[in-house]
Order: C-alpha cells, then structure tokens, then sequence
C-alpha cells in the first residue's frame, strides 16, 4: 500500500496536521498515516500548561519568537490565534481568553484537547500507528520510503513534525533531526529554552519550595541579557518558576558557550523603590521587642527575609534596633537586587521547548516544502524556532502544520 501522505510524529502538529489534511481529504481515497514512536500519541502535549493547555496567545505575531522569527511570523499571519482557538471550536473545545492574552480551553484540561484532536482525525479516516518509530528516511522516484519496525512503508508525500529534544521523558528526541539532516538538511546548534536555572546554592536552599513574586534579570558580566516579572520557585538546584523559566533561552545560551560570568537578580519588591523601602526598614527596626529574625517578618516571606538578613552577614540574633544605618541601606539594596550566580540550567530533561533546529531555509517559507525534495516536508519544533513562554510554541505548532497541510493538499 502507497500512502499519500505519512505523518511522522503524533504530537501537537502531527495530530492538527492529520485534521487538516483529513478535511481537504474527505470524501476522496486519500489515504493518510501518522507515526508515533511512543505507546501514544499527544503525550508531551497533556503536559502542557501543568494539565491544562495554553493552546495559543492571542499576542501571538512573531516578535515572540527566536531562531528564525521571520519565518514565525510569516506563518502566523497565514494562520492566526484566532484561526486556531476558530479550529478548536470546530472540533468542540471552546477556548476561554485570559487578561493577559494566553489562551486555554474552557475546561482548563489538556486530555479533552488530545481527545478532540483524536476523535476529528479518526472521523476522517487517518490512520494512526503508535509503538512505530521511523529509523530511516529515503526519497524514491515515486515518492519516499520510510524504515520502521513495522517494515518499510512507502508515502508519496511525508511530514516530518517529530518535535524537538526536550522533555525526553515525554518523548522528545532528536530523531527527526537525524532522519533530515541525512537528508542534507543543515541544523542550528540546539539548547534548552523554558528551562530551569541552576545557581550557586549557598542562601537558595534554605528557601527551597517557596514562592515569591518577583522581578528577574539575566546579567552577563554584569550587562542585562533579558528581564521579567512574575512567581519565582526556590528549588534545592536554584530557581523555577514562570518568570526564571521566561528568560532562561539567554541562560542557556550562555552556558553552550560558557563565556563570561552570568548571575540572575531578583527584586524581591518590585513595586517600592529602594529610597522608601530604606525608610520602611528604619522604622521596622524601631518597633519594641523585635530582633532581626522578625526584622523583614510581614514585609517579605518570613523564611525569605531571614536569608536576605544572613547575606547581608546579620546575626538573626540581635536586637532590631541595633541596625545601622549602613546596614538598613545594605538590606534594602539586598532587596532590590539579591544576585546570585548561574552555574547552569537542568538541560534538556527540565525544558519545555527545544531552541536551534532545521535550518527553515531548506524549506519555502510558505508551504514548508524541502527545496530539493518536493513531496517532503517539516513543522513544528524540529525546525529553528522556539518561542517564549505562554502558549507561543502551540501557536507555531497549529499555524506551521496548518501551512504544510494547504501545501500537501494543494499538491493531490
């Protein structure tokens, strides 16, 4: 049996791409396949969000994006956010948009989104294999052959969407890369992007688990490489959260080539000026009773105030009101810019996303169709782009899917 097109990956592009291809297929004898090489398909994709599926953003229009932004770009304004959260109307997950423009389906659950992507592929008659990794991929005079457990399958069209290295645990690999790259496609050199930072430990650990809001700022040999503001994790290997994970892509760029000294700040009272916050702190001390184990109690997060205090070389021991003025000014400063230095990130394993890729200048920009093969096709991950936290990466998923998809379908 010749397919007429095989999708190898079972992931977020690989399943839109088989409901797209499976509409503009309908009523034909089209015959289409998705690969998987995990026991199912979607499974990095239930992950999402923590379980609930930051399907898209409504911001979303290419200036999020690295690697490769223009062609991000270009692709997003063939394929909208509101062409996506439209789609997934249409196959019965309505979309709820929220004040900061991330987009999630209404039952806040990545399982319904997999289920709905699933139900509309089987509907149309895609064909899914799962347990079925390709090892191999060639081109034939009629189309192309592809290598796997199952024996060789022969398509005339294929559409390599196996996403990118990260989260082996969910699957990710560099198998697609490898089965292009064989092909003659260039790569881009990969790093983590989402990812943890792991950091000198000395004062972290002894607020491991906690929370704060905060602002973080990359700096390398003191020069700031990217900022954000949002919920910062102390962990037992340095930090997590939202707002580190926003600007670890710089962090993880600087530890592949491991030149220069990179700390992370954070401004543990964004909203306060250092000015005034000095002044808060004076007075704090004054109040009777107090030593400095309270001296922050109320002000920041007891425990982290505590540590704040130790950096600062203050003895919790002492009374409040024997801070000086030097060290209610070291304190405030502390505050405001508690430094510390990054020794790394958690790699591959921690990351949600995969930066470097395909080099997407063997592809036309607009169908994603290989300039030498024609008949072979890339989206999603595998190629050099990433985006930023927040639902950025999904979108690229849907709108770069959707570009192959037209393009096979135009060519039937």
């Amino acid at each position: 049996m010749v397919f007429d097109c095989v999708i190898v990956g079972g992931g977020a592009v690989g399943l839109a791409a088989a409901c797209f291809l499976g509409r503009a297929a309908a009523d034909t004898n089209k015959r289409i396949l998705v690969l998987e090489k995990a026991p199912r398909v979607g499974k990095k994709l239930l992950a999402t969000g923590n379980g609930t599926c930051n399907i898209t953003n409504i911001h979303a229009d290419g200036r999020q994006y690295h690697g490769t932004p223009t062609l991000a770009k270009r692709l997003l304004a063939a394929f909208t956010p509101t062409q996506a959260m439209e789609f997934f109307a249409s196959i019965g997950v309505d979309c709820v948009v929220r004040a900061d423009g991330k987009v999630y389906p209404a039952g806040e659950q990545a399982a319904a989104v997999l289920d709905a992507l699933r139900l509309e592929t089987a509907a149309y008659g895609v064909q899914t294999r799962c347990e079925c990794p390709v090892t191999a991929l060639r081109p034939t005079k009629d189309g192309f052959a592809l290598t796997t457990p199952d024996g060789v399958i022969t398509a005339r069209q294929v559409l390599v969407c196996t996403g990118g290295a990260a989260a082996p645990s969910l699957g990710g690999s560099a198998d697609g890369y490898r089965l292009l790259t064989d092909l003659g496609c260039k790569k881009t050199p990969l790093f983590p992007s989402i990812v943890q930072l792991r950091t000198d430990t000395a004062f972290v650990r002894a607020v491991k688990g906690i929370r704060v809001d905060a602002t973080v700022t990359l700096r390398l040999d003191g020069n700031e490489l990217a900022a954000a503001t949002g919920e910062v994790l102390f962990t037992d290997y340095g930090l997590s959260g939202p707002a580190v994970m926003g600007i670890s892509r710089a962090a993880a760029d600087w530890e592949r080539k491991k030149t220069g000294a990179l700390t992370v700040a954070l401004d543990l009272l964004a909203t306060w000026e250092t000015p005034a916050l000095e002044a808060r702190i004076a007075a704090r001390s004054r109040m009777p009773g107090r030593t400095m184990e309270d001296l922050l109690t109320g002000l920041l997060n007891k425990r982290v105030g505590q540590t704040i205090l130790r950096t600062c070389d203050i003895a919790l021991t002492r009374a409040a009101d024997s801070l000086t003025n030097e060290e209610c000014a070291r304190v405030a400063k502390q505050i405001k810019n508690w430094e510390i230095a990054v020794v790394g990130t958690q790699g591959f394993g921690g990351a949600q996303v995969t930066a470097g890729g395909i080099d997407p200048s063997d592809f036309g920009p607009d169908t994603l169709c290989h300039r030498r093969y024609r008949g072979l096709y890339a989206a999603g991950e595998v190629l050099d782009v990433d985006g930023d936290c927040g639902g950025f990466n999904l979108q690229f998923a849907w709108s770069s899917a959707y570009a192959a998809s037209c393009a096979i379908a135009a060519a039937w």
